[in-house]
């Protein structure tokens, strides 16, 4: 249950300390429940492209609660304010707010999450991320409107235009660049960060953020190494957010399937051929 205590998130990034989520897709709560295991600090609850609905964002959101882990959930759709009020009442300590165009977007974003005076959102002490209770009622509110992380993903071309009036909005303190939307949508198909023009559009984005002290999510998403996690975080990556569930339980089928069949050859016995991989 909330506890009205600053969001880890923000505390961490004030003591230099990198936080490390994942992206998750399965609804699953024993996969949660290893994040916290394994030293995850936070968990996005994806409800953009899963089947996850309301009642099971709220019950993952607990799952994460009781692994150690701040729950963040990526919402449908950046003009649906239901939804973030939904994840929000469940428990989420912040938002990812898909497909950001405009200031303008994050600007309804802001008015749909955040008690007056900063927004518009009506009162309901009857829910869970308010204890449900009209005693704790305008803590949870202050609570709210002080530590809630509202996330524009930065993956489409306009919002890479309009990323200085984004970055300039002070409820906006984190900001994630998705390389593969931007990239589908600037016609490039699915090279995501090996396109020119891509690089580029990054390249801009950490820069706004810089000035404007926004922390920005990142990392080698499907292929952390040493290597790899360092170059991002010197290029301004300051949140980290590997992995994606599903796609991780693929490549591990596929090694998987690929050290048995190698270790296979020369022994006599054969084992059937391997589908294609999919990963480039």
């Amino acid at each position: 249950m909330n506890g009205f205590e600053k969001n880890r998130l923000l505390g961490m990034l004030e003591r230099k300390t990198v936080p490390l989520g994942m992206q998750c897709f399965a609804a699953d709560a024993a996969l949660i429940e290893v994040l916290g295991l394994t030293g995850f600090d936070f968990v996005m609850l994806d409800s953009e492209h899963s089947g996850a609905n309301p009642r099971a964002i709220e019950d993952l959101i607990r799952t994460a609660e009781q692994a150690g882990l701040i729950p963040l959930v990526r919402v449908p759709d950046r003009r649906n304010a239901t939804d973030m009020r939904r994840a929000l009442e469940a428990g989420a300590q912040g938002l990812f707010i898909p497909m950001v165009r405009s200031a303008e977007d994050m600007q309804f974003a802001i008015s749909a999450t955040f008690f007056p005076p900063q927004g518009d959102r009506g009162i309901c002490p009857s829910i869970r991320a308010a204890n449900y209770s009209f005693r704790s009622f305008e803590e949870y509110a202050a609570w709210n409107n002080a530590q809630t992380l509202l996330i524009p993903l930065i993956e489409h071309p306009q919002a890479i235009d309009n990323i200085e009036e984004i970055c300039a909005l002070p409820q906006v303190r984190m900001l994630a660049f998705g390389a593969g939307d931007l990239c589908y949508a600037m016609g490039l198909g699915t090279q995501m960060m090996k396109a020119p023009e891509v690089q580029a559009a990054y390249r801009k984005v950490l820069a706004a953020a810089q000035r404007h002290n926004v922390a920005v999510i990142g990392g080698p998403i499907l292929d952390p190494t040493p290597e790899a996690c360092r170059k991002a975080l010197d290029e301004g990556v300051r949140v980290f957010c590997l992995g994606l569930d599903i796609l991780g339980f693929r490549r591990f089928c596929e090694q998987t399937v690929r050290a048995l069949n190698l270790g296979m050859e020369g022994s006599g016995y054969s084992r059937p051929e391997a589908p294609v991989s999919g990963f480039r």
